[in-house]
């Protein structure tokens, strides 16, 4: 199960757009991206659906490979783990560590799948996503597991993100990039999605947010090609909907963007000569930095809040991936997990 979030990612996407537009075809009311998106007055859509009995699972007993006397960044680390089984079958839960050695701990521990983690800027709650009401919403809890609530109730909601002032987080509805107060209120639509053949270019179809920029301006996402198989990094702006193409070339699969601490740079996974790697791409000039090189998956960067470090999965000690972080040149790469399950989307935070 090497590449079930890619997998996933690129069948979320079509299966997201076809609801969206029904036959494939744009609907004649779609707002064209650039302009201003109106806040909904109308009560959210309910859909219907049997909630998911989560079964209690007893976590798996691990501890950290991170030796304490390493200088690291200090602050949390959130990650998604198949480590605890439920019948026999790898099971996704939400597991916590300290960049310092602490846990991980299991903050989920049930079998209904918990996935995409995003710890909030002062380290204090974490969004993810659960289809523990029957389809995927998004949930918010402390970061230590307790006062789980649920946010949204339209399905099909992924990838959460916090704004950096803790106060709203965007997520992917389909194309369709949503924005919700921190408590679930005042739905915007930043961007809707449409089908590849009513897109101008492919940043317009919409796709996964990977965060927002430090100035909480602009989202940066990527946007999957169904048809062509190539992934590009966009960016919209929060208020107005206008999107930017920033990684077309050369042709791929770019995705899981995540904007670094200073605003400058991305990182970014690529999918270039069949190869998983972690990219950086700089704001200002446009250049790109390779900075994992082989035959391993390389996938899903993020900065520590220093900008100095990159938390990443990797499979290179492993048949499965494991987290590992780097110097933000690629650099003193580091384990962190050694487990034969699969470890992966780390996430960092203070």
């Amino acid at each position: 199960m090497r590449y079930w979030k890619l997998i996933g990612a690129a069948t979320l996407a079509l299966l997201a757009l076809a609801a969206c537009n029904g036959d494939g075809a744009a609907p004649e009311d779609e707002t064209p991206a650039g302009t201003p998106a109106a806040t909904p007055t109308e009560t959210p859509l309910t859909l219907s659906r049997t909630p998911v009995v989560c079964v209690d699972v007893e976590p798996v007993p691990s501890e950290s490979t991170i030796d304490p006397a390493e200088v690291l960044p200090l602050g949390k680390i959130a990650f998604v783990s198949f480590r605890d089984e439920y019948e026999g079958t790898p099971n996704r839960e939400i597991y916590l560590m300290s960049s310092e050695g602490t846990g991980p701990i299991n903050l989920t521990h049930n079998s209904c799948a918990d996935d995409e983690p995003d710890l909030s800027p002062d380290g204090t709650k974490i969004a993810w996503s659960s289809d523990r009401d029957g389809d995927f919403e998004i949930y918010v809890m402390n970061a230590d597991g307790s006062d789980v609530t649920q946010l949204t109730t339209q399905g099909s909601a992924l990838s959460p993100r916090w704004s950096p002032d803790g106060e709203r987080i965007a997520y992917a509805r389909g194309g369709t990039i949503d924005v919700i107060n921190a408590d679930g209120g005042d739905l915007v639509t930043v961007l809707q999605g449409k089908s590849e053949s009513a897109a101008a270019e492919l940043c317009e179809v919409g796709g996964f947010p990977g965060g927002w920029s430090p100035d909480g301006a602009r989202i940066v996402y990527y946007a999957p090609s169904v048809s062509t198989g190539v992934g590009h990094v966009c960016t919209v702006a929060v208020d107005g909907g206008v999107v930017e193409t920033l990684v077309s070339e050369p042709p791929g699969y770019n995705v899981e963007p995540v904007w670094s601490p200073d605003g400058k740079s991305i990182a970014f996974r690529s999918i270039r000569d069949e190869n998983h790697d972690i990219y950086v791409v700089n704001l200002e000039d446009g250049s790109e930095r390779r900075l994992t090189e082989g035959e391993a998956l390389d996938i899903e960067p993020d900065w520590s809040p220093d900008g100095e470090w990159i938390v990443f999965g990797s499979s290179r000690d492993a048949i499965n991936t494991d987290i590992y972080v780097m110097r933000a040149d690629g650099s003193d790469v580091r384990r962190l997990t050694e487990h034969p399950a699969k470890d992966s989307y780390p996430v960092w935070s203070p």
